[in-house]
């Protein structure tokens, strides 16, 4: 189930993270977004399974992050925590939606071509280790 993600969640969020991005966001930067709606956990048996956090950048719908443990991968549980997001944001009045996703990550670039986001441009060094490719989808 998706739900809104709590303090005690911290910890398993940071072992997701850990688990599927060579520089990790610190736990401080999950608590920061605790009072965030749009920071949701996808929970199955109490255990994190994946996590997104949607919030806003320039009137537009901002994917921040969004993750499934790289076990978990391909059961559709990333596509069940975008959609949740796209829901949110146009129940708060949203016309867009755009991320950034690693130069380097074909696989998660492709993710989101299939699910109707188009490159809208690069952002050079964006990332410590790699540029970024933003994508964005009218919603």
């Amino acid at each position: 189930m998706i739900r809104r993600a709590i303090i005690e969640d911290i910890p398993q969020i940071v072992k997701v993270e850990n688990s599927c991005f060579p520089v990790p966001w610190p736990d401080f930067l999950f608590k920061a977004h605790l009072n965030n709606p749009g920071f949701v956990v996808y929970e199955k048996e109490k255990e994190i399974l994946g996590y997104a956090i949607i919030g806003d950048s320039e009137r537009k719908a901002h994917l921040q992050n969004i993750a499934v443990h790289p076990d978990l991968r391909r059961q559709g549980i990333g596509t069940e925590l975008l959609e949740w997001c796209i829901d949110l944001v146009k129940l708060y009045g949203y016309h867009e939606i755009v991320l950034e996703v690693r130069e380097k990550n074909i696989g998660s670039q492709a993710f989101y071509a299939h699910r109707g986001f188009e490159i809208r441009g690069t952002v050079e060094s964006y990332y410590v280790d790699d540029n970024a490719i933003i994508m964005g989808k009218n919603i």
